[in-house]
């Protein structure tokens, strides 16, 4: 044991030994730069130059930060994450909580299209869901979630939407109207690039937000003109 860290080394052949014990004091050597990775009790095996890290951390970001640490070392081919994450009670919490910073930080976020995402939080756990444009945009909306209190782990089912023609995304915008089941309302609807604007008349200000609410849905808009009025 060396200051409370728990080193293993697995060898499937006796004259990789040395080179396969290289690689683990560069991974422990990685880990040590890492400013976001608690590294008090994590343990680290190398075995046919696949890293397998065990043990436990106070964070979901320290999982990720011990893993991104282990990927740089040179000559690991492979990490395998068994890493579990032991949250302080202090940063535990509600997972309506939860849900509500997972929001807000999507709102903050110039990086992350939050009106086409969508999120649930079980114990801790984030399950991301909806579609983007761009890969980019799909990490970036990980990254955020993964910086956040009280986060235990993240599934991410966002998709890759390819970029529509005028007509497809005129198409889809028509499709949410309809889908909104706003009975008795008379809209039209216009697009112009990725923008689309509303005019009409509805019954409610609640049916004017679902209407809003519907197109905002559809992948790809990054406007909405709400001229609607109640009547």
């Amino acid at each position: 044991m060396e200051g409370g860290m728990y080193t293993e080394l697995w060898l499937s052949h006796a004259e990789e030994t040395q080179p396969q014990r290289d690689l683990q004091d560069r991974v422990w050597a990685e880990l040590r730069r890492e400013a976001e990775a608690d590294i008090a009790d994590v343990s680290v095996g190398v075995e046919d130059f696949v890293a397998t890290l065990s043990g436990t951390v106070p964070s979901y970001c320290a999982r990720l930060a011990v893993e991104l640490a282990a990927e740089r070392v040179p000559g690991i081919r492979s990490v395998i994450n068994e890493v579990a994450i032991a949250l302080p009670a202090a940063d535990a919490r509600a997972d309506t909580v939860l849900a509500a910073a997972v929001a807000k930080a999507f709102r903050w976020d110039i990086r992350v299209p939050h009106v086409m995402l969508t999120e649930r939080v079980v114990d801790g756990w984030v399950t991301l869901a909806g579609s983007v444009h761009r890969q980019g945009e799909r990490s970036a909306a990980e990254e955020v979630v993964a910086r956040l209190t009280g986060v235990r782990g993240i599934t991410n089912l966002i998709v890759i939407e390819p970029g529509l023609t005028p007509a497809d995304f005129r198409r889809l915008a028509e499709a949410a109207l309809e889908r909104a089941a706003l009975h008795g309302s008379r809209i039209s609807l216009q697009t112009h690039d990725r923008t689309v604007a509303l005019r009409g008349r509805v019954h409610s200000l609640a049916d004017r937000l679902a209407a809003e609410r519907a197109v905002w849905a559809v992948p790809g808009v990054a406007a909405v003109e709400d001229l609607l009025t109640v009547r």
